[in-house]
């Protein structure tokens, strides 16, 4: 309470002398209160220190109980610029050879140079990427980067991205999926009139176009029944397989397709009995092309030189000189198809010659009249379509019906040739595939992006470049992580050794000054530094043999208290018994579980720490009621020790004032 000074001209300091007696009844129960209040608070802060470093062992026990810490793998690559890899808690331990056969990439197309001032549309780029599909309306007299941002700005794009390259000889489009593997190929088909600049930006795979020429040899096929293909033949190599007997020249060139991989178009698409036929000897071949090249080479041996590795070529298939001529218009004919496929195969051009052939000798049998029906075109007196019909009238009615057929089937081989000679669309430029790893020269493994998730079990592997030929695969190695249970084991003792040094320090009395420390005498202390070490000196009766203590690692007690590791046994036991470890770690009855007890007995909600934390922390509160109680005390005995001075004051002015008048009545 702040008094204003009174009873100067009497020479007396009420304020001071009030706040004198105030401070003679508050200090030595003030002092009491601080006292209290800083012993209390010190030993809340030791209980916390003791009870961090206790938890410290506690969580570090929990992974050890839970089998976490025996969990964690390793993963080390011979070549980390062809593969590296990451290994889950499921990975078993191990080394494993990895050949890249091949990268992951999108499909990519481009379109052929286009003039610079170049106007496209009005139509529809249909465009799709696998199996997902979306619309580009293109306006009238659009410029190529309009065409570039109508594509990109799809909402409905699934992941094909345009773009503008400049080429020294002029612009052009390119079109790449976001996504890598075969399933994610680029399709473009166009809405608009023939001749429009837009059917530049059309893209077909040779399947497609094929198709149109396929079908249009069916047709000839429904009218004529099987077609046989002119004889053509081929030389056989001298290649042995590993029996000794000449390899089929189809195996052969098709295990060398297999390996390049340079087309996503299988041969057995484009329908024919043959190319089906040549389909199967490339299923057969890919075997052979997944191996290693020593596998497939005659008269490999372990103990071969590598020279016989580094200088072996598959020899070439050599075709005659009319299975040349053929082989250009045989579909899927790309140097690497089999010579089966090319003496089987009938061309729609064979097809043709057949068909005029028959047509040939069905009308031969009425040559005489179609001459006079020709003059008679000739001298306008028929029309070409009215001697047509007159000069098939002649037939009988099944040879008719079969020459109308013959121009069908014709009439569609001549537009599918037309169509596909004709294509004018875009070109890939890089084919979508799949990367592709062999694992230890026996299991093909593949994804569609250069991540192959669970190649071994707990393993996915990320592929980064190609295997070079003639060099030893790149190696994983799969291992436990004894180092990270070593470290986990150092941090165990450490976190002991810890608790014991605080605890130490906190419970000690210097014999020399007598000073205490804030736990002095607490029995807590010794009980929980006493159910520690009966834990480390208990056997564990369900783990192995020679793991049944902490002794067994190299973990034992010094004269200090504290405890200390041999790293010589400890080293031998994660090296030799690393699978037995968690036998005496883990479960609910090992040496972990053991641990989380005893810690949680000390420091958990009914705990001696928790316990005497509680206590403290209500003493605390009863001290906060005392100095509120003491404070209004000192309150009011302030008060009323003013007020008695500012009475004594007053009525001694008046005393004063009564003697000043007697003395002047006196005077």
């Amino acid at each position: 309470m702040s008094l204003s000074p009174l009873g100067m001209s009497g020479g007396m300091d009420i304020n001071a002398m009030v706040s004198k007696i105030v401070d003679a009844e508050r200090v030595p129960k003030q002092q009491s209160i601080n006292n209290e209040r800083a012993t209390i608070d010190a030993s809340i802060s030791a209980y916390g220190r003791l009870r961090e470093s206790l938890d410290t062992m506690k969580n570090l026990m929990a992974n050890f109980r839970q089998e976490k810490a025996f969990a964690v793998r390793t993963v080390e690559t011979t070549n980390d610029s062809i593969v590296s890899a990451t290994a889950t808690t499921d990975a078993i331990a191990g080394k494993y050879a990895i050949d890249v056969l091949q990268l992951a990439q999108s499909h990519k197309v481009a379109s052929d140079v286009l003039p610079e001032d170049a106007k496209f549309g009005p139509g529809k780029l249909q465009i799709s990427l696998g199996d997902d599909d979306f619309n580009v309306n293109v306006p009238s007299r659009a410029k190529l980067v309009d065409v570039v941002r109508g594509i990109n700005g799809a909402k409905d794009n699934p992941g094909v991205r345009a773009s503008l390259i400049n080429d020294v000889d002029g612009p052009r489009l390119i079109l790449a999926s976001n996504l890598s593997g075969k399933d994610h190929q680029l399709k473009v088909s166009v809405d608009a009139q023939a001749g429009n600049p837009l059917k530049h930006f059309e893209y077909k795979t040779l399947e497609d176009r094929v198709n149109a020429l396929e079908e249009a040899r069916e047709a000839a096929e429904a009218v004529l029944g099987p077609l046989k293909a002119e004889p053509t033949t081929v030389d056989q190599p001298s290649q042995l397989d590993a029996d000794g007997n000449p390899l089929p020249p189809q195996d052969q060139k098709a295990a060398d397709q297999a390996t390049e991989n340079t087309s996503n178009e299988p041969i057995s698409s484009y329908g024919s009995a043959a190319a089906k036929a040549a389909q199967e000897a490339i299923d057969k071949a890919n075997q052979r092309a997944g191996m290693r090249p020593q596998d497939s080479i005659p008269g490999w041996t372990e103990t071969a030189s590598g020279t016989l590795l580094d200088s072996y070529r598959m020899p070439e298939i050599e075709l005659d000189e009319a299975a040349i001529a053929k082989a250009p218009d045989v579909p899927g004919w790309n140097n690497t198809a089999s010579g089966t496929l090319v003496d089987s195969y009938v061309t729609t051009k064979e097809a043709k010659q057949q068909l005029e052939q028959e047509k040939a000798d069905i009308e031969q049998k009425i040559a005489s009249d179609k001459q006079q029906l020709d003059e008679k075109v000739e001298r306008g007196e028929l029309t070409e379509e009215q001697a047509k019909e007159m000069h098939r009238s002649k037939l009988k009615p099944e040879e008719r019906e079969r020459l109308e057929k013959i121009d069908v089937a014709e009439t569609k081989i001549a537009e599918a040739q037309k169509s596909f000679e004709a294509y004018s669309g875009m070109t890939q430029v890089q084919a979508g595939q799949d990367s592709m790893v062999m694992l230890d020269g026996v299991a093909q493994l593949s994804s569609h992006n250069n991540v192959i998730e669970d190649a071994i079990e707990g393993v996915n592997l990320t592929i980064k470049g190609k295997s070079e030929a003639g060099k030893p695969p790149a190696e994983i190695g799969v291992e436990y992580d004894r180092q990270s249970v070593r470290a986990d084991i150092e941090t165990f003792v450490s976190a002991y050794n810890a608790f014991y040094q605080t605890s130490k320090a906190l419970a000690s009395v210097d014999p020399t000054t007598g000073q205490r420390g804030p736990l002095a005498g607490d029995s807590t202390v010794r009980s929980a530094d006493a159910r520690l070490k009966s834990v480390f000196s208990t056997n564990i009766e369900k783990a192995p043999e020679n793991l049944k203590s902490l002794t067994e690692f190299g973990i034992t007690t010094t004269r200090q208290g504290t405890l200390e590791i041999n790293y010589d046994m400890l080293d031998r036991q994660l090296n030799n018994n690393f699978n037995e470890l968690e036998k005496f770690f883990g479960g609910n009855t090992g040496f972990a579980k053991r641990v989380e007890d005893a810690i949680h007995g000390i420091t958990g909600i009914t705990g001696s720490i928790r316990t005497r934390e509680k206590s403290l922390t209500e003493q605390n509160y009863r001290l906060n009621d005392d100095q509120v109680a003491l404070d209004r005390r000192m309150d009011g005995l302030e008060k009323r020790t003013h007020a008695k001075f500012a009475a004594m004051q007053d009525a001694t002015g008046k005393m004063q004032g009564q003697l000043g008048a007697l003395m002047n009545a006196i005077g």
